[in-house]
């Protein structure tokens, strides 16, 4: 899978989590962070990535990272608050996590090699028309905006839910917060 699909998911559920009183730079920061979560397995590090795919798409290996960043971000609590909380923290293990899922549902039948090191079964739940990227830029092949554009088409959904959720979520609150201003104020002209 290409980072299109990972950071569309990453971000969508960036936008879920998002503390409700997050400005315009933290809302930014804010789903940059999960676009950048939903992506480590691919981070091009030694010895990780697709240099060791079976490592890297570990789901041990994944879930030990994971503890290990919640166990420290759980003493840093200006950081944790920062962040949005507890909910943020799961909500950014699920975009971690998800890349394992993702990568899954490529055509290459390959599948991911969740279980390493206790096992060498392999995860595979291909997906037709998804199809993997066989060479890096450049140059930039019809074929590769052909998979960048199908997963372009096939994520971005998630991401307009995610977004039509919170501002479903946040018009409600403001009807919350105007009725509550409207009542208080009937009861102080009545009274």
């Amino acid at each position: 899978m290409t980072q299109v699909g990972h950071s569309i998911t990453g971000a969508a559920l960036g936008v879920l989590c998002l503390p409700q009183s997050a400005s315009t730079k933290q809302t930014v920061t804010h789903v940059v962070a999960f676009v950048l979560l939903s992506n480590i397995p691919d981070l091009p590090l030694k010895n990780w990535s697709h240099e060791k795919y079976h490592v890297s798409h570990s789901i041990f290996v994944n879930l030990l990272l994971i503890i290990t960043t919640i166990v420290i971000l759980a003493y840093l609590r200006d950081v944790r608050t920062r962040i949005g909380g507890w909910p943020a923290m799961v909500s950014g293990t699920i975009a971690w996590l998800s890349h394992l899922l993702l990568d899954s549902f490529y055509n290459h039948g390959n599948g991911i090699a969740i279980f390493w090191p206790l096992s060498d079964a392999r995860l595979v739940l291909p997906i037709p028309w998804f199809s993997t990227v066989t060479s890096l830029p450049p140059p930039i092949t019809p074929e590769m905006i052909r998979i960048f554009l199908i997963e372009f088409v096939c994520y971005l959904p998630f991401l307009l839910l995610a977004v039509l959720i919170r501002k479903t979520e946040v018009i409600r609150r403001t009807a919350r917060i105007i009725v509550k201003v409207v009542n208080t104020w009937s009861d102080a002209s009545s009274g």
